[in-house]
């Protein structure tokens, strides 16, 4: 029996499909040879195959959201929008950051839930935490290394498996009124393709090889590079923004001290908090089909009821408590040709 996930990440992970279960009134969905497949038969299939850990990530989203909903705590919507619109700002546009997502499999409302559970989570394991400005002017200065930015640069990318498609395409982009991102569309076969070649922006120190980011730094603004070899392909460069590395002041780096000056403070990691809430959660899974999840969350009960049992230093069923969900934005998949 093992319950290893992250609270928060189980609980949006499919939720996604509640979307295909309930988008289409008719309960044809397809014809195979003029043999009718069901939405009553699809949805069977799609409920004995992800209908438990749909059925935990429910349970999972209700535990956090009732655990906010009753600690008096405010969610700062305001934060959680300008988290998403750096997102949209470091994929470079509005396709590149809805393309990423698609890519992780997911889709906007999706990866709203997902960040909001965090960052309730958070808040939570985070709420007796006291800050003062004093602190945190204390703790900037003595980590005042961890708020300088780095160098970094904004680019996009065309790759071409041989070098005279490469220089073909280069001199369509040196046309007047010609569009890098149109010809990355038609003609690159990195994984940037669709979002018309714009890598995220990115630090100067992140890009290799050598053979890559010399040339990139060369050039002026909407300057596009000849073919270079990289990656078994050859890669036109056009440079964006050359960003220079700067030292945060303490205001500039004041979300991202009072962020990490919390972390280090909490009582307990999240993610052990998250096991918490799960143990003193009361959960009863009424379907039957579902009897292996009922055992789970007893054995939380049974866990949390143990004589001398202390379930904020209790391991979960089965194993060592998870990990934190990541923060950053979504993975992207193994690149066919690409500078990196």
């Amino acid at each position: 029996m093992s319950r290893p996930r992250h609270l928060a990440r189980v609980a949006v992970a499919l939720c996604v499909l509640p979307v295909l279960l309930l988008g289409c009134k008719k309960d044809e969905v397809a014809r195979v040879n003029g043999v009718v497949i069901s939405r009553t038969e699809l949805t069977a299939e799609l409920e004995k195959r992800w209908g438990g850990p749909m059925l935990e990530g429910l349970v999972n989203q209700m535990i956090i959201r009732q655990a906010f909903d009753s600690s008096g705590l405010q969610f700062p919507q305001d934060k959680l929008e300008k988290i998403i619109q750096d997102e949209k700002t470091m994929a470079g546009s509005e396709e590149a950051f809805q393309m990423r997502l698609a890519y992780a499999g997911q889709d906007e409302e999706v990866h709203r839930t997902q960040i909001e559970l965090d960052m309730k989570l958070t808040m939570l394991a985070q709420k007796d935490v006291v800050v003062t400005d004093e602190a945190l002017k204390e703790y900037y200065k003595e980590n005042e290394p961890r708020y300088r930015e780095p160098q970094r640069v904004s680019f996009s990318e065309i790759a071409l498996p041989t070098k005279q498609q490469a220089e073909d395409v280069r001199a369509m982009a040196l046309k007047p009124n010609a569009s890098f991102g149109d010809l990355a569309k038609q003609y690159s076969i990195a994984t940037t393709q669709q979002l018309g070649g714009r890598r995220p922006t990115t630090p100067v120190e992140d890009i290799v090889p050598a053979e890559v980011r010399d040339p990139l730094l060369q050039l002026k603004p909407n300057g596009i590079s000849a073919p270079i070899s990289a990656a078994n392909a050859w890669v036109i460069l056009q440079l964006h923004e050359l960003l220079p590395a700067k030292q945060l002041s303490f205001e500039e780096a004041r979300e991202q001290v009072e962020a990490q000056y919390k972390a280090e403070k909490q009582p307990v990691p999240t993610n052990e908090f998250a096991q918490q809430l799960l143990n003193q959660a009361s959960v009863q899974i009424v379907d039957p089909k579902y009897g292996e999840l009922q055992r789970q969350y007893m054995s939380a009960d049974l866990l949390q009821a143990a004589p001398g049992g202390d379930k904020a230093g209790a391991a979960p069923p089965g194993g060592a408590p998870p990990g934190d969900a990541p923060k950053g934005g979504p993975a992207e998949p193994a690149p066919k040709a690409e500078t990196k």
